[in-house]
């Protein structure tokens, strides 16, 4: 059974927060989220598991071309002077 050497934060699909403790029971969804091997006193066993398919590859957009800049007014004073 997996044990945890420290409390750890956890927060399900919902958004709210868990804390788990060595003394809890520590469920499966939560067993996979706590990814830091140092949480562990003793790890959860490895569970035989379809690897997921990785994500589709979007194309990277175009790059755009920078806007124009204005022509300047000639030799006119910038100050207004």
């Amino acid at each position: 059974m997996a044990t945890l050497a420290t409390n750890v934060h956890v927060t399900d699909d919902n958004g709210v927060s868990h804390v788990f403790g060595p003394d809890d029971v520590v469920p499966d969804w939560a067993q996979a989220l706590i990814t830091n091997p140092k949480a562990w006193l003793e790890p959860p066993a490895q569970r035989e598991s379809t690897p997921a398919a990785p994500p589709e590859k979007k194309a990277a957009p175009g790059k755009r071309a920078a806007p124009r800049r204005r022509a300047g007014g000639g030799d006119a004073a910038v100050s207004g002077d």
